[in-house]
């Protein structure tokens, strides 16, 4: 498969020499970065690196770090004016020096066996990519019951892995959860310019880097949703990088490795999508405001004239056309 840059040559290790980079962005995470560490110190495989990102905190978030660094000599600090998620796990990347990498974000914890199934993972079955499964836990709330898992392990090939993560099922466009050889990230960076929703601009690419993945349903990563989280609340601005990260998934989608079925039903998730973001900036925005990003969508969503009812289906059939013929009707449409 044709990638921007030549597939990274992959390096065979001995797993009890292998040292994992688990790289932490946090920025005023005082709250929870207290039980984030205490779950990756505390991790059953002790070759690791911690590399924690302080993204410019104004809170309590250093001296918490700090006072975790003095106990672990594994805890690599980086302090950085506040500059985003994506430009401090970049630095994360640059100053790793493991063989593998993996990612929590500062709000979630994961189980003690989280580095070492992931790494056992990927040994036993030669893959380039281990995943596990998540909980999804909301603090407002009641506390997530632990999801029984049935211990069952799958292997994918990339053709297969690319096709369920662009339609978005089995494997989520997350960056945690997940370990990855080092090299898979040669040349490859987290987009600097975009607000929110960044990973699904990257993980595509680094999945079309990979031969093997195997992913497990053992639920070890503990995901921390808030109802105020940026996917969770789309500005304008925000929902419009959202469609920014589809749009660079349907150039993607060219390759010939995608099979016709799956990419029908990836069209219909890349539109579902769309159409979210669309919706979102017209019902909080004014006709005159993001005239240049409507125009882009608008372009975008040209591409998918030549499609049939029978490949799209006949909801996004209609909103297409509705939006590009009628754009002032599609605008009271969804604001009622």
């Amino acid at each position: 498969m044709k990638t921007d840059s030549p597939k990274p040559k992959k390096t065979i290790l001995f797993m009890n020499n292998n040292l994992i980079s688990i790289i932490i962005p946090c920025y005023n995470s005082e709250e929870t970065i207290e039980k984030c560490l205490k779950s990756v110190v505390n991790q059953d495989y002790t070759n690791i690196e911690i590399i924690v990102i302080n993204d410019g905190s104004t809170d309590g978030t250093l001296q918490i770090i700090q006072n975790f660094k003095e106990k672990d000599s594994r805890i690599v600090l980086i302090n950085q004016q506040n500059q985003g998620v994506s430009k401090a796990r970049n630095i994360g990347i640059s100053n790793a020096s493991g063989d593998f990498i993996c990612f929590v974000d500062s709000d979630d914890w994961v189980e003690k066996e989280y580095c070492s199934v992931l790494l056992n993972n990927l040994f036993e079955n030669d893959a380039d990519i281990s995943i596990i499964a998540e909980v999804k836990e909301n603090p407002e709330e009641n506390p997530s019951k632990l999801v029984q898992a049935e211990n069952r392990i799958q292997v994918f090939t990339r053709k297969e892995i690319l096709e369920l993560l662009l339609e978005d099922k089995v494997v989520k466009s997350y960056p945690c959860g997940k370990l990855y050889r080092k090299e898979l990230w040669q040349d490859i960076a987290f987009p600097e310019h975009l607000e929110a929703l960044v990973d699904l601009f990257i993980l595509f690419k680094i999945f079309d880097r990979s031969e093997k993945i195997v992913v497990s349903d053992q639920p070890l990563y503990h995901y921390i949703q808030y109802s105020q989280s940026l996917s969770h609340n789309l500005t304008p601005k925000r929902a419009y990088h959202f469609f920014l990260a589809i749009k660079e998934q349907h150039l993607f989608l060219k390759n010939p490795e995608i099979g016709k079925k799956s990419r029908y039903r990836i069209l219909k998730n890349f539109l579902k999508k769309i159409f979210m973001a669309l919706k979102r900036i017209i019902r909080n925005t004014q006709e005159n405001e993001f005239v240049q990003e409507k125009k882009e969508i608008a372009e975008e969503l040209q591409k998918f004239l030549p499609y049939s009812i029978f490949e799209i289906g006949v909801e996004y059939y209609i909103y297409v056309r509705f939006y590009l013929y009628f754009p002032q009707k599609y605008a009271s449409f969804v604001k009622k």
